[in-house]
């Protein structure tokens, strides 16, 4: 009797106890989960504050890139050529350190350095502008140059430019750069010696570990004329996000298709449409002006929106439908300084070029829109610009290598 009096009190002292047992289990357990929701929301918490410090040094980036009153240094810096090498046929990069030996600050990809190079006047240096081609470091930077017959600057740096000469060279700058506050897929097209921009941009890009889909398009007459294949074909073999496709518009006939190049033709807006998936990207693009021409009026009638294309064209050339700069009616052009009115008959390509027509003495340098050697003020009338300028103007203030009258102007020259 009393055994069996005693087994339900048992029982139900061994119940409570696994019951407490068990609320002392669901306890720990939910301090556990508590501790591991905490640790979530602090993770949570530090990569918002990790992304947003991001977003604000690229926003700093792209502030300090987009004024060119910004500048690394004032006037020009001395650069020791510490290498030389042949990338393809009248193509050679120019590796350049610092002759002080301090750090070099950060360009954005896509920029340019300008080079006072030695001429017939010591007071007068010709001056010249090179797409940067290797992403961002601290030892040296990197330009290439291919060589033009009649092209005073390359054909300095072919002749004349060695291992351990010196050079002198302005801080980076340049309006057609990486947006860094930017997270759309990317399209980076790049024909002929516009490759070198574009080149910078790959490199950076796949050494920052950008995971956003890339699509390299180039364009070159053969593989004679085709530098960084061998450095873009190794960031294409360590970027599964990164595409390249090569177009050949004159191949050899031991150039392989599928091997070598990927498409016989010109890089144009029927190729992109065939190789992309969609036109929802942000295009980078520079070449020569008739790729331009064609390719980024034709991608604007496709629907792809202005602002999402970049460009940067060589020499004067321009890109109708995006600058407005087209062709300009005939019109007079007044230069105030020199008291000469010249007829602007609308086959000239810029206002320097009817000034050297006219015998108007003018400054120039790059004659493509990057050193700001030709910059003069408007008196009177209004001006295009073919292309962005790659350097900061003020109010009144056009770069004339560029630039072409919309109607009656007053040249302050």
């Amino acid at each position: 009797m009393r055994k069996s009096m005693l087994e339900p009190a048992s029982i139900g002292i061994l119940s409570g106890a696994a019951l407490l047992g068990a609320a002392g289990v669901r306890a720990v357990t939910g301090v556990r989960a508590l501790g591991r929701r905490q640790d979530r929301e602090a993770e949570n918490t530090d990569r918002r504050r990790a992304a947003f410090a991001n977003q604000l040094d690229a926003a700093l980036h792209w502030a300090r890139a987009s004024q060119s009153s910004l500048r690394a240094w004032t006037g020009t810096r001395s650069f020791r050529v510490s290498a030389v090498a042949d990338e393809a046929e009248h193509c050679r990069s120019f590796y350049l350190a610092p002759e002080d030996g301090r750090p070099l600050p950060r360009f954005e990809p896509g920029q340019y350095l300008t080079f006072h190079l030695p001429s017939a006047d010591p007071l007068r240096p010709l001056v010249r502008c090179y797409s940067l081609s290797e992403r961002p470091r601290e030892d040296f930077y990197r330009v290439t140059v291919k060589r033009v017959a009649t092209g005073g600057g390359s054909n300095y740096f072919h002749r004349d430019v060695h291992p351990g000469g010196l050079l002198q060279v302005e801080s980076p700058q340049g309006a057609f750069f990486l947006d860094p506050t930017d997270s759309l897929p990317l399209v980076l097209v790049g024909a002929g010696i516009g490759v070198t921009p574009i080149m910078s941009m790959a490199a950076s890009l796949i050494h920052r570990g950008d995971a956003r889909p890339i699509y390299i398009f180039t364009g070159f007459r053969s593989s004679r004329e085709h530098p960084f294949r061998v450095q873009l074909n190794e960031l294409t073999s360590v970027a599964p996000n990164l595409s390249l496709d090569v177009s050949y518009s004159r191949p050899l006939a031991t150039d392989r298709l599928d091997v070598e190049y990927d498409h016989h033709g010109f890089v144009d807006a029927s190729r992109l449409q065939r190789v992309l998936p969609s036109s929802n990207f942000r295009y980078y693009v520079c070449g020569p002006a008739a790729m331009m021409e064609s390719l980024l009026p034709t991608l604007l009638k496709q629907g792809v929106p202005a602002d999402h294309l970049h460009y940067e064209a060589f020499g004067p050339a321009s890109v109708l439908g995006l600058t407005g700069a087209g062709a300009t009616p005939p019109c007079d052009v007044q230069f105030a300084r020199s008291g000469k009115a010249l007829r602007w008959t609308g086959n000239e390509s810029s206002l320097l070029e009817l000034a050297e027509r006219g015998g108007v003495p003018m400054e120039s340098g790059c004659r493509a829109g990057g050193c700001g050697q030709c910059r003069v003020m408007i008196a009177a009338g209004r001006v295009a610009h073919a292309k962005p300028p790659g350097v900061q103007l003020v109010d009144g203030e056009c770069l004339a290598c560029i630039a072409r009258p919309t109607g009656d102007v007053i040249v302050d020259a």
